[in-house]
């Protein structure tokens, strides 16, 4: 295959296709501000353009000219010019913080700048830019022509309003121009965007701020400022996306208070979050506070009506154990069953999974080893027009491998009538398109399929040998929680005639974890021959 060369201003055309968007899409609630950059921008002559986005796209504000190079580009100094007539960058302000300006050069460089510092050559660059700070520099010192880049405030909102996130980027751009990623086509208009007023904009940005902030605060440890951040929550919102978004915050807070000693604190704070493991933890906390009462009866609502399986898992575990403090009758769920067995296998220093797969290979078994690749794609596969279909805020750019609300329970309702008809269609053996949605959608992008482990072959195998009722049902157990379910399936699925079987291997001193003795139980419910193979070396 030829590799895909991209042109030298590729970066130019993205970078107009996302203002262009932007502007599309959201000219009402763009300020003043940002709606004049985009316009002055426009004007600009190309090699400006494409200056001002290099400059935008490289981590820091301030950049050194002589280091700037850009073959494209030409005249690097026209276009600084042309940025700095309209204000798209600084220079040589001499009101910048001298430490900016210090890390833009190496220690030799610094060495070579300033004599003063010859007695510190020993010291590493951070101990020597102290030292250079104290003599305080005047910027004209340093013998070169510095710029800032302004408005980075900007792209980082256009980001937001046409990725609807803070992870993706401008790289996402070249992917795609490189054909590392194919994406579905769906509809994208002002009808289908995330955000409906500026305000809502406003308060992402800043909780996006708070959360930068707090996770800078985590990694340098500095527990005075993550106990500070909780004076600055901002109080609930009614806009469910952004209220999601605080509450996973609030989590992470909440969560380190506890582990500061803090629990009245912690407690607090996790009452204002319904996400898990919010109940979880405040259950923990009650019992640390020795209020065993309000702890079972939040444990008893947990166990009523739980998030999640996991959530439901940790009620039982926590009923028994408050039960047993308040000396309170306490029935205990039927511990799991599954089938299991014992393999004493040779050591030729493969992975275990490989070698139980060559020794039911030899038994005449196709054996694959694919994890949680198989039931993900044919659940990929199945709904994948119901994936991809034109709900209202669920795709915001072109750019998605599955709509925003995939692992969230709004997934299912907002599409619960035609989740159910293709249930019971798979149900009843009414839908059986998987080769056509295989050849039709293979390689494009989507969370749930795995093109690189899943072949035609091995789709057409499963969907023959696994009963069309028991895929039902299994498709039902990702539906009801998307996120976590995914994940804990058997690592190898094999084929014999009609038959078929899954097995979970693990190796020596090797356990099951939760989320596969989850799905074993399930298998097992359902009456589909699945087990776990715990192997011996010998």
């Amino acid at each position: 295959m030829t590799p895909i060369v991209l042109a030298p201003d590729y970066y130019l055309h993205n970078f107009r296709l996302l203002i262009d968007s932007v502007n599309q899409q959201y000219s009402d609630l763009l300020s003043d501000d940002e709606a004049a950059w985009i316009t002055t921008f426009q004007h600009l002559p190309e090699n400006a353009q494409m200056l001002c986005i290099r400059l935008l796209s490289r981590k820091g504000l301030f950049f050194r000219c002589d280091k700037l190079s850009y073959e494209e580009i030409g005249d690097i100094h026209l276009a600084i010019e042309a940025l700095h007539n309209v204000g798209f960058v600084e220079s040589n302000n001499s009101d910048w913080p001298l430490e900016k300006i210090t890390s833009l050069f190496t220690k030799p460089e610094l060495l070579n700048l300033f004599p003063a510092l010859a007695p510190c050559k020993s010291y590493r660059k951070p101990e020597l830019i102290e030292e250079l700070l104290i003599h305080a520099p005047a910027l004209d010192e340093f013998k070169q022509d510095i710029i800032q880049i302004c408005h980075q405030q900007h792209l980082d909102t256009f980001l937001l309003l046409f990725f609807g996130n803070r992870y993706q980027d401008l790289s996402q751009f070249v992917l795609s121009d490189l054909g590392l990623n194919q994406f579905e086509n769906y509809a994208i208009d002002k009808e289908s965007r995330l955000f409906s007023e500026r305000r809502q904009i406003q308060q992402w940005l800043e909780l996006s701020s708070l959360n930068d902030h707090y996770w800078q605060a985590k990694e340098n440890k500095d527990q005075a400022e993550i106990v500070a951040l909780t004076e600055v929550i901002p109080s609930a919102c009614q806009w469910p996306p952004l209220e999601r978004k605080r509450q996973q915050l609030i989590n992470h807070i909440a969560r380190d208070l506890e582990r500061f000693e803090m629990p009245e604190q912690a407690l607090g704070l996790f009452r204002e979050s319904q996400l898990p493991p919010s109940r979880e933890r405040q259950v923990r906390i009650l019992d640390k506070l020795q209020q065993f009462e309000a702890a079972l009866e939040l444990t008893l609502a947990i166990k009523q009506s739980p998030h999640n399986e996991d959530e439901a898992e940790v009620a039982e575990r926590l009923e028994k154990k408050l039960s047993r403090t308040l000396k309170r009758t306490y029935q205990p769920a039927a511990k799991p069953v599954f089938n299991k067995s014992h393999l004493t296998l040779a050591n030729n220093g493969q992975r275990v999974e490989l070698a139980v797969a060559a020794h039911y290979a030899s038994q005449g078994w196709s054996v694959h080893y694919l994890e949680n690749s198989l039931l993900c794609g044919l659940f990929g596969l199945a709904f994948w027009d119901i994936i991809f279909a034109p709900i209202k805020g669920a795709f915001l750019n072109p750019y998605q491998r599955s709509p925003r609300d995939m692992f969230h329970p709004e997934f299912y309702q907002q599409r619960e009538a035609l989740i159910n008809q293709r249930l019971t269609d798979i149900s009843n053996n009414n839908w059986q398109a998987w080769t056509e949605i295989y050849r039709n959608k293979q390689g494009m992008s989507n969370d749930w399929v795995n093109w690189s482990a899943l072949t035609e072959d091995i789709v057409l195998q499963a969907a023959c040998a696994i009963p069309s009722t028991t895929l039902c049902e299994l498709f039902k157990r990702l539906l009801f929680d998307p996120r976590n379910n995914r994940s804990g399936l058997p690592d190898l699925i094999m084929f014999k005639a009609d038959q078929y079987q899954w097995v979970e291997v693990k190796g020596p001193g090797d356990k099951l974890q939760n989320n596969q003795i989850r799905w074993l139980k399930k298998f097992a419910e359902l009456g589909s021959p699945a087990f776990v193979d715990y192997v011996t070396w010998k």
